[in-house]
Parts: structure tokens; C-alpha cells; sequence
């Protein structure tokens, strides 16, 4: 007994000192760390963020490495990489607005990108449509964010959802007391020095993609449309309508399916760059191939979540439309 009781202490104290050991040897490399960077900011040399310092761990990087110039841009758009969903950030002047809310797995991620983008407070939430993989992270942004209004699209239209995602969620907006309205055609929110603008409420339909809210945000540098999930009949019943719809941005409708961004919408909105939010081999095929041949025909640049992660379109000092991504070593273009 007496010998088993001394192997078993001799194990505790090696487990210590090795413990010890390598909370020194953290702790050298921070100092060290900390010291290089001092060192290399004060020469000018060119040094890593945290971002990347995250990626020498095997961490992706959660908010892009943006260029200096993009630090003074008053208009960012955040397209976050939520897998196979919807998450849009508008930053406008300091102010923000969360479009959609990515699949309920995202929850906790996309409540970190917001805290590092800088959100203190949400002027606005708002949700296309009642699918979880628009919603499913909502609750976890409602119950993290002081949020001013929460805007709601017309379930009137369609029969009403009653997945468990969305049935919490209700109660979730009705228990912090946040003020909800159900969006109107040719409503306006206001942001920084810009102004998101209703285009559409859907149309009558047995399919919640069709009651997706199709939205233009609009500050004085850039023209930003998204359409959620809607299909065919909205967009047509968009162009019907004669609105001007001419976009420098635009998020793909319905993560790229063939359902969505028709040849007649896309000519209408002609985009420079178009983002398309969809997960890494997911089953559904997104980007379809008529999508992305559509996209191609009107000279638009795309970015898709599942190759180039999270993407920021923001608008430089010389007034062109810039990208930032977070994958493939963070390249950027103009477009």
C-alpha cells in the first residue's frame, strides 16, 4: 500500500511540474509575443493581427483583416460565414443592423463577430423570413444586444410557421420587451447617414420563402439589395412594380438557387459584386449553375461564404467598391 501510494504521489508531482512547466513556457511566449510586436510596431515593420495570430493556432479568423483604408470607411457590409444560411451586418457611421440571423449553431459565433465588429447596440433586427436557417441564431443575438426594433415580415401571407425556432423566438422578443412591427412597402429605417428602405413584402403564398422582405440599403457611397429567400414571383412582382432597383451590391437570393435570381431581376439590378451566403458541400447544390451563369452574364464579381468565408464590401477613399474576405489570405479587389 505504501509503495502504491508513493508511485501515485510521484505521478501527481510529475503531472505538476510538467503543468507548470508549460504555463511558463505560455506565458514566456506572450511576454515574447507582446514584446515583438511592441518592438516591430515602433520600426514600422509589418506585424500580425490577432486574427492571424489566431491562425497560426488552427482558429479561423472571425472578422476579416481589413486594409487601413477601410478603417475610415463609414459604410461596411458584413456578409457572415454561418454555413448554409443568412447573416447580413450593416455598419453606417458606428450605427449597425442585423439582417437574418444564420442557422441556431451560429448563434454563439455570430455574437462574437458582433462584439468584435464593434455592435454595442442593434438599431434594428430584422427577419426575412421565418426559416432557421435565417433565424436560428436570433434569440442568441436578441438576448446579447440592446436592440431597438425588430422588424417582421407580413405572416399574413402565408400560413403561419410553427417550427420550435421560430415559436422561441416570439417569445424571446415579447419577453426583453422589444418593440416589433411587421414591415410595409415603402417603409424606411434609418442608420448612420444611410437608409435601409422596404421594396417588398412578398406575395400571397403557400412557400415562407416568398414572403421574404426584399430590401435596399443606401447611404450616400453605396446601393445594397437583398431579397432573403425569394423566389420567382417576388422578384417578378418587384420588377412589376417599376421601383428602381439598381444595385453596386447584392446578396444572392436564396444562397444562389435556380429559384431565385432570375436572367429579367438581375438585368434590373445590374450589381458590380454579388455575395452569395451557402455552406460547404451543402446538399441542396448551392450556387446553382443557372445562378451563377445569370450573375456571369451581367459582369458582376461574385464571393461565396463557403470559398471565401466572411466577406465585407466597403468603400475606399477614392470612392471604389472594395472586398474583404477571410479566407484565401484575405485578398480584396476593387470592383
Amino acid at each position: 500500500m505504501a509503495s502504491g501510494s508513493r508511485a501515485k504521489r510521484k505521478r501527481k508531482e510529475k503531472f505538476q511540474k510538467t503543468l507548470i512547466l508549460l504555463c511558463t513556457g505560455l506565458i514566456l511566449f506572450l511576454v515574447a509575443l507582446s514584446a515583438a510586436i511592441t518592438l516591430g510596431e515602433e520600426h514600422g515593420l509589418p506585424m500580425p493581427d490577432w486574427n492571424e495570430i489566431q491562425s497560426w493556432f488552427g482558429f479561423r479568423p472571425i472578422v476579416p483583416t481589413l486594409p487601413q483604408d477601410a478603417q475610415d470607411a463609414s459604410t461596411r457590409i458584413h456578409f457572415l460565414d454561418v454555413g448554409q444560411g443568412d447573416s447580413v451586418l450593416l455598419e453606417e457611421n458606428g450605427c449597425f443592423g442585423l439582417i437574418d440571423a444564420g442557422v441556431p449553431e451560429a448563434g454563439p459565433s455570430i455574437v462574437q463577430y458582433l462584439q468584435q465588429a464593434g455592435v454595442k447596440k442593434l438599431d434594428f433586427v430584422l427577419m426575412t423570413h421565418p426559416h432557421a436557417d435565417h433565424i436560428g441564431g436570433m434569440k442568441a443575438v436578441l438576448e446579447s444586444f440592446a436592440v431597438d426594433r425588430m422588424i417582421l415580415p407580413d405572416f399574413e401571407k402565408a400560413p403561419m410557421a410553427t417550427s420550435k425556432v421560430f415559436l422561441d423566438l416570439l417569445d424571446t422578443i415579447e419577453r426583453l420587451g422589444i418593440p416589433a412591427e411587421t414591415a410595409q412597402p415603402g417603409a424606411e429605417y434609418p442608420l448612420g447617414g444611410g437608409t435601409l428602405r422596404v421594396i417588398s413584402t412578398g406575395v400571397k403564398t403557400d412557400n415562407l420563402n416568398d414572403i421574404s422582405i426584399v430590401t435596399m440599403f443606401e447611404t450616400p457611397e453605396l446601393r445594397f439589395l437583398a431579397s432573403g429567400d425569394a423566389e420567382r414571383a417576388v422578384e417578378k412582382s418587384v420588377l412589376d412594380s417599376g421601383q428602381k432597383i439598381r444595385a453596386d451590391l447584392y446578396k444572392a437570393g436564396h444562397h444562389g438557387s435556380s429559384t431565385s435570381n432570375t436572367k429579367a431581376f438581375l438585368e434590373a439590378v445590374r450589381p458590380r459584386v454579388v455575395v452569395i451566403s451557402c455552406g460547404k458541400d451543402n446538399s441542396y447544390g448551392h450556387p446553382n449553375a443557372a445562378a451563377l451563369e445569370a450573375f456571369d452574364s451581367v459582369l458582376a464579381q461574385v464571393y461565396r461564404t463557403d470559398h471565401n468565408g466572411t466577406v465585407i464590401a466597403y468603400v475606399d477613399q477614392q470612392g471604389n467598391l472594395q472586398i474583404a474576405v477571410s479566407k484565401e489570405n484575405n485578398s480584396m479587389g476593387a470592383a
